[in-house]
């Protein structure tokens, strides 16, 4: 491990090549990247180090239908690789991911475990890195859906978040009729609670009662990727400032945000419809909109903002 990037500033990616199926992306049970539409082509990369942790990762892939019990596309394609490199510099390392095309599904010689030297990441029997088979399960959400699971086992030198050993959320779906009312009135509270203090601070310009909130975010995503401290922070409150000059922020109506809890149960959000952030708003001169979704975790029955 001496001689390996996991021992030095290792930057974790996940590059994303997609087309003509809607999907999500989940790290250590949190939803990275979904896309809805499934309707075009996308190309992109995620760097994931604020998800990830030293040892034991899973990475998901949900591939959907576009109406439950349809085939998936048989033209769909969705690659997903996780990469490692050194903070600032150029090589590449792919630990590992999934290549899924709709008439065969997934690629089977991604299918199988391997082991990876920390210091080469070729495939070595007494590499440290370790790469488990890939487990897939179909219709598990409803008829017709994929879903593929891979763990990688990577010893590394980034720190434990917080919101990795905080409280379990609560596990309420909208779709659980049965818990409808407890949907909502969480939702509701959660939203008076946490997201309108924010907003109204935002629109007055009294910065400093909110910003105590995001430490633990700004604290975190200044190690995550190796910024000097206090950066990410300055960062917030600049965009704070200087974007809430060019929209108009959208109402926090009762029942027009709801809670969504992830698949790992450690944290929460709050969304508008699609998935969209809970805090957003349009801008007043030129289309388009601004979003800034907050993830919480609870301690001790206390909601903090994490991400």
């Amino acid at each position: 491990m001496k001689n390996s990037i996991l021992n030095d500033k290792p930057v974790f990616e996940l590059k994303i090549h997609s087309f003509g199926t809607r999907y999500e992306i989940l790290v250590n049970g949190i939803s990275t990247h979904i896309d809805n539409e499934g309707d075009g082509q996308t190309t992109l990369k995620l760097p994931t180090n604020h998800w990830m942790k030293s040892g034991g990762n899973t990475l998901e892939l949900v591939v959907y239908p576009d109406a439950e019990g349809t085939p998936i596309n048989e033209q769909s394609e969705i690659n997903v690789e996780l990469y490692v490199s050194n903070d600032d510099d150029e090589q590449e390392y792919r630990i590992g991911g999934f290549e899924f095309k709709g008439i065969g599904h997934l690629n089977k010689a991604s299918y199988e475990g391997y082991r990876l030297n920390p210091e080469t990441f070729e495939r070595n029997d007494e590499g440290i890195i370790v790469v488990s088979d890939v487990t897939a399960a179909q219709d598990i959400i409803f008829e017709g859906v994929y879903e593929f699971s891979q763990t990688f086992g990577i010893p590394s030198n980034l720190p434990l978040w917080k919101f990795f050993e905080s409280d379990d959320v609560p596990a309420i779906q909208y779709e659980d009729e049965s818990r409808r009312d407890e949907f909502w009135n969480l939702s509701n509270q959660m939203v008076k609670d946490l997201l309108a203090p924010i907003q109204d601070a935002i629109l007055t310009g009294n910065l400093d009662s909110v910003m105590p909130l995001f430490a633990e975010r700004n604290l975190e995503t200044d190690q995550a990727f190796y910024k000097v401290s206090g950066t990410t922070e300055k960062e917030l409150r600049y965009a704070f400032t200087e974007n809430v000059k060019q929209i108009d922020m959208k109402s926090l109506a009762e029942g027009g945000i709801g809670y969504v809890n992830e698949k790992g149960l450690k944290l929460s959000g709050l969304y508008r419809g699609n998935r969209s952030s809970g805090l957003m708003g349009i801008y007043k001169n030129h289309p388009g909109t601004l979003g800034f979704p907050i993830m919480f975790r609870l301690e001790d029955g206390k909601w903090i903002i994490t991400r």
